[in-house]
Order: C-alpha cells, then sequence, then structure tokens
C-alpha cells in the first residue's frame, strides 16, 4: 500500500524436488534501469484499502497489494483480519486474479471484456502466502 515497487524474477527450471526454483525478489535501487526501460501503467490504487472479495471462493479481507505479471495480468493481495485460533497466527494473505474479484472500487468487466481480456492477458496461479513462525517460536500444534 506504500506504492513501493518490487521486481519478483522466476528462473526457468525446476529444483531436486520438482518445484519451480526459488523466485528471486529486487528492489527498484538494487537494479540498474534506464527511462527507457520502464513502460506506464495504469495501476488502480484506490482499490488499495478497500475490502473486497474472490467471487469463487468467498475470501474477503482489505486489498493490501498489487502483483502485475510480465504479460500485463494484475492480481490483487488479499489480507482478512483476525488470527487462525489453531496457530494464533494472522489469516494468510492470498492473491487472486483481480479480474475474478468484487469489491465498491472494482469495475466490473462484461462477459465479452472479461473473456477479451483472459485471452489477451491470462493469469498464471494464484496462491497463499503463509506466515512462517519465527524461529525462535516453538510451534507445538503442528507436533500434538
Amino acid at each position: 500500500m506504500d506504492k513501493r515497487v518490487d521486481y519478483i524474477f522466476q528462473p526457468k527450471g525446476l529444483d531436486e524436488n520438482g518445484l519451480p526454483v526459488k523466485k528471486l525478489l529486487f528492489g527498484i535501487g538494487r537494479l540498474e534501469v534506464k527511462e527507457t526501460d520502464f513502460e506506464t501503467v495504469d495501476v488502480p490504487f484506490d482499490i488499495l484499502g478497500s475490502q473486497v472479495t474472490d467471487k469463487a471462493s468467498g475470501f474477503t479481507g482489505m486489498a493490501v497489494q498489487f502483483i502485475r505479471h510480465i504479460n500485463g495480468c494484475f492480481h490483487v493481495g488479499i489480507q482478512p483480519e483476525g488470527i487462525v485460533e489453531r496457530t494464533k497466527l494472522p489469516i494468510s494473505l492470498c492473491e487472486f486474479d483481480l479480474r475474478q474479484c468484487t469489491g465498491e472500487k472494482i469495475a466490473e468487466l462484461s462477459g465479452s471484456e472479461l473473456a477479451q481480456s483472459k485471452r489477451d492477458r491470462p493469469s498464471p496461479a494464484s496462491g497463499t502466502f503463509v506466515h512462517a513462525l519465527p524461529s525462535c517460536v516453538t510451534d507445538s500444534v503442528s507436533r500434538s
């Protein structure tokens, strides 16, 4: 929500477990860039801080971040209020394709606009960002 820009690069290939190689994350200050390296992108910042819902799952919370994939598809990070009783950790932030979300500040696309948008800018898979326990905390829940 602070309008900070980070770049995440996904190297090609799989690791020894058959999973994608870990992503590399860089802040703009760590990259050598020229003005011509940038494109103008209309980021819907007014959605950040508002309540949004993923239509497919019903997952609801505050829009706290955007992810713009290289093909132009926008995902929104949704953070619900509250904690998971069992672990006492915050409910995990999840990202969803912005086109499948609804909210007061989200402009809904018509059926034909949505179909065209998905053809032009297909969405990569959404995901959950897990809150890991700090190494100094004992996770007695997972051992029981």
